[in-house]
């Protein structure tokens, strides 16, 4: 019996070692504006980070916003394409609802510091 309990008491405290795991806003602003390794701080030689003139505070807050905020809206992908380099001439895209954020949230994981700050992934504040 007592062999059991400890078994048991794994078997069912499992699934709630999972949580948390996986893209989700947080873990995406993150890498944006994290410290290092994340892109958040200098990088490279004379390269810095992708904080440019904000502070990491409104950077990851405007970034959360913008991520919460589309989660919430259903809708489809339309023309929205995150692994294509955005034009410099251009606004950023806006993030208008779940579909686009879960691709946007792939983009930003598996899209090293470099690419982000030369216009992948877009939106990046």
């Amino acid at each position: 019996m007592t062999a059991r309990l400890p078994s048991a008491l794994c078997l069912l405290l499992m699934p709630f070692a999972f949580i948390g795991c996986g893209k989700d806003c947080q873990s995406t602003c993150n890498k944006l504006y994290g410290t290092t390794p994340n892109c958040g701080d200098k990088f490279g030689d004379e390269e810095y980070g992708l904080l440019g003139s904000e502070t990491r505070g409104e950077k990851v807050s405007d970034c959360m916003d913008a991520c919460e905020g589309a989660l919430k809206v259903p809708g489809e992908l339309g023309d929205y394409d995150p692994y294509e380099k955005k034009d410099q001439d251009k606004e950023d895209p806006e993030l208008k609802n779940d579909r686009q954020v879960a691709l946007w949230m792939e983009c930003v994981a598996e899209t090293d510091c470099q690419n982000l700050k030369e216009g992948y992934c877009s939106p990046v504040w």
